[in-house]
């Protein structure tokens, strides 16, 4: 388990360097944004420049959507106390914050 970083979007993608206090391969994302807002499109990577994109008609993107009200688990490439991974995020619009923890268990 780590500690919690919190994601600021915003229209311009941007990158956190993500940690955790013992090896994690999965991360829990948390939206607390009221419905209506944006989703905050996210990818993790083990290295940077690996960018989140917001996919528009016609023209996928890396990114998954963290929509408002929402809780999701999803799995990537290891971290802990001495190895960083990256998330890089980006919103269409707006200024959501997401929040992820790394972690293990159910």
């Amino acid at each position: 388990m780590g500690k919690t970083f919190a994601l600021a979007g915003s229209s311009t993608v941007a990158t956190s360097n993500v940690f955790a206090d013992s090896p994690s391969g999965q991360y829990l994302f948390v939206n607390h944004e009221t419905s209506g807002s944006q989703p905050l499109y996210v990818r993790i990577s083990a290295t940077a420049g690996s960018n989140a994109a917001v996919p528009t008609s016609g023209t996928p993107g890396y990114g998954v959507p963290i929509r408002p009200q929402e809780a999701i688990v999803l799995s990537g490439p290891q971290c802990s106390s001495s190895a960083n991974v990256f998330i890089s995020y980006i919103s269409a619009s707006g200024t959501p914050t997401v929040y992820v923890t790394p972690g293990e268990g159910k």
